[in-house]
């Protein structure tokens, strides 16, 4: 009875000892992580929130290890107009984003009649994986009323 009780111990210690990873595979692990950078760029910064210049001015990333945003109504992002964020992923990881800019300047005529004015700015989306640009690609955007001819919202998907 009392050796099959040590049985037991003895053949799970000698199980975790075989199952791990060596110092080398390890490293191999380590090394298929590469830097990536993902860079949002506007073509002009966001400017100040108020009702002498624009009323709402937000751009914002959000996606697979990404997130950030710059608004007009946060004093020390005016005049900000890059999101970039630095990170590391391995190959054939899927990455998916979202970039949404709307840039409203005013409103025209009075009351409920009062239509929204939009301003149409540059976008500019950058995926660098390894030193490698994978993605340089922009979009006219900063509307929901078809001002812009891209919009406010910008999917991009991509496996490395």
């Amino acid at each position: 009875m009392k050796f099959n009780q040590l049985l037991f111990p003895a053949l799970v210690f000698v199980m975790l000892c075989f199952n791990g990873c060596t110092p080398d595979e390890v490293q191999t692990t380590q090394d298929q992580f590469k830097p990536l950078t993902v860079r949002v760029t506007l073509a002009e910064p966001i400017t100040v929130n108020d009702e002498l210049n624009d009323l709402y001015n937000n751009l914002t990333l959000v996606g697979t290890n990404a997130s950030g945003g710059l608004s007009g109504s946060v004093p020390n992002q005016v005049g900000q107009n890059i999101i970039e964020v630095n990170t590391t992923a391995v190959e054939n990881t899927q990455l998916n984003y979202s970039i949404v800019y709307i840039d409203l300047i005013g409103l025209q005529g009075v009351g409920k009649a009062a239509t929204p004015v939009y301003e149409c700015n540059s976008v500019t989306f950058e995926l660098i994986y390894d030193g490698q640009t994978l993605i340089n690609e922009t979009m006219t955007m900063g509307s929901d009323d078809g001002t812009c001819p891209d919009g406010e919202t910008w999917g991009i998907s991509y496996t490395l």
